[in-house]
């Protein structure tokens, strides 16, 4: 049982920092500097371009990890009570 309730208190704590303000504000502006660094680069820079896609990937993995963590909190929580 205290497994389940780490796993609900988990899910709580990523959705309130899903909701931040500032965190949002801070994957959007990580993720458009990343895209306009992309957009700036010469045909010759793929392996700059790789390197961006790299960063992006980093930043939308621990996004996902926030969102999986809600989202199995949010099972768990269904589960005792249903």
């Amino acid at each position: 049982m205290a497994d389940k309730e780490k796993e609900i208190r988990e899910g709580q704590e990523a959705k309130a920092l899903l909701e931040a303000p500032l965190l949002i504000k801070s994957y959007e502006v990580i993720q458009n500097d990343i895209f306009q660094q992309w957009i700036r680069t010469d045909i010759e820079e793929a392996s700059k371009r790789e390197s961006l896609y790299f960063s992006l990937r980093g930043v939308l993995t621990a996004q996902n990890v926030l969102v999986n963590t809600m989202e199995n909190g949010k099972i768990v929580e269904n589960e005792l009570k249903g």
